[in-house]
């Protein structure tokens, strides 16, 4: 009897042991497991924490006024993912290299004789050139021949700064969009048919009848505005159906994205007039072909998605080399 108690302790003993060595394990893995998922989620915990210093400043375009509504097409409603707002795209510079289209391929991107305002025509020497019959109290525009649902598209218009009036507007439309009112007004960019930008006050506009237009270009933070007698006579208008957003610059500067939200669309060069007798030319430069993004162009969109747009401005924080910050930071 004494010989199998004595067994039956050291059973019990070594149970004991067993529990006690499951239960040291199982505190080890658990740490180890705890260790590693934060090692995998510290990266981009950190993007989103809160900003301890804020000496970044945001690109985020700022509405003219604080209003109850905003227009999809306003740049500060999306994310900056592939293109910065305020950087030269990538595909313009390319484009740019290129030679200038043949003058048939222009012409069939010219202005459109049929699709226009009665108060206005195309010029029979300069296929290229709109001119404006000087009737009071109407605002006219006309559209370009070619609409663009995909591609890369760059065209530029020559507007002389002493024939724009109170209401010199640029920028796309799709067919509903209308080509006449009476008095003088921002016709393009009053309704969703429309994308205008005003040359002479600097405000753009998408649904205006319905929602606030907005400052455009943007200036960054400590920067004035720009002087509204700046923008100069020839303007190149960018537009990116692939990506959905349309841009201006001038031969001295990108002057960055204007709308965003434009993909789905079938979208024509439209400007709208108000001066007596003036004339505006519109010249196609090219367009290029949808391409799928680079690879490294993918991983900052995902990076940048996943920190949100409330937090993107965290990532100097981030434990990553400098030069891969700057990437992120479309620097």
């Amino acid at each position: 009897m004494g010989q199998r108690a004595s067994m039956e302790e050291d059973e019990i003993n070594d149970t004991n042991q067993l529990d006690v060595s499951a239960r040291s394990t199982d505190t080890i893995f658990m740490g180890a497991h705890l260790r590693m998922s934060y090692s995998r989620n510290s990266f981009l915990e950190i993007g989103r924490a809160r900003p301890l210093n804020r000496s970044l400043h945001s690109t985020k375009p700022k509405s003219n006024k604080s209003s109850h509504t905003q227009s999809p097409a306003f740049p500060g409603r999306h994310e900056m993912l592939y293109q910065d707002d305020l950087t030269t795209p990538a595909r313009l510079e390319q484009l740019l290299r290129l030679e200038e289209p043949d003058k048939v391929t222009m012409e069939a991107h010219a202005w459109n004789t049929e699709d226009r305002s009665l108060n206005i025509y195309v010029r029979e020497d300069d296929p290229f050139t709109m001119h404006r019959h000087p009737v009071a109290q109407s605002t006219d525009c006309i559209r370009g021949k070619m609409g663009y649902s995909t591609g890369f598209h760059v065209w530029r218009i020559k507007w002389p700064t002493n024939q724009r009036g109170t209401h010199a507007i640029i920028g796309v439309a799709n067919q509903k969009a209308k080509l006449h009112a009476l008095g003088y007004n921002s016709l393009i960019g009053s309704t969703r048919d429309s994308y205008g930008f005003n040359i002479v006050n600097l405000k753009c506009s998408n649904d205006s009848k319905n929602s606030d237009s907005w400052t455009f270009p943007t200036p960054n933070e400590g920067e004035a505005e720009m002087d509204k007698t700046s923008i100069p006579e020839t303007i190149y208008c960018i537009l990116d159906m692939d990506e959905g957003y349309m841009g201006f610059a001038t031969d001295k500067k990108y002057l960055g994205v204007a709308f965003r939200g434009l993909k789905g669309q079938v979208l024509y060069p439209i400007v709208s007039a108000v001066w007596g007798h003036c004339e505006i030319s519109l010249n196609y430069l090219g367009g290029l072909q949808p391409e799928p993004p680079r690879l490294i162009a993918v991983c900052r969109k995902t990076i940048r998605h996943h920190m949100g747009k409330e937090h993107v401005h965290n990532i100097e924080g981030l434990p990553i080399p400098p030069n891969l910050k700057n990437y992120l930071q479309f620097k």
